[in-house]
């Protein structure tokens, strides 16, 4: 069942004639029509305005009157002139700083985890916590 908040503002969207109404809402609004005096004259409301749009037409403008209009916007566009370089302030960017930044961030966080977990190293390196190649001798002369 439709209530008539729904069915006021189908009126406004779709205006009086139900066959531009969706189907459904259609169907909901013409039971409605038929129980409630408030919604026929919501509906003859919604009529009251599709005649006033329907009467407002365009202006009536000579073919002269519409040419001389065109040909005065011709000439206005092909009186521009485009200027032979701009100031680097007003010209774009050939890097968008946002995507370059983030690009960026994201390429330097993988290198610091890639290097701290130990998948790939810098020559040379010595890694603080890898004691294999270290040979302790004690004062005793025993290796361990």
């Amino acid at each position: 069942m439709m209530t008539l908040k729904e069915f006021t503002r189908y009126a406004s969207v779709h205006g009086a004639n139900l066959d531009r109404w969706p189907v459904k809402a259609a169907r909901a609004a013409q039971d409605l029509l038929d129980h409630s005096e408030e919604a026929r004259g919501v509906l003859a409301d919604a009529a009251l305005t599709d005649a006033l749009l329907d009467a407002a037409t365009e202006p009536d403008l000579s073919d002269e009157r519409e040419q001389r209009v065109f040909d005065r916007i011709a000439e206005r566009l092909d009186a521009q002139t485009v200027p032979d370089s701009m100031p680097w302030f007003l010209a774009r960017s050939p890097l968008r700083i946002a995507p370059t930044a983030g690009f960026l961030a994201m390429m330097g966080f993988l290198g610091f985890i890639t290097y701290h977990q130990g998948i790939v190293t810098l020559p040379g390196a010595a890694r603080a916590h890898d004691l294999s190649g270290v040979m302790i001798v004690s004062s005793l002369g025993d290796m361990r």
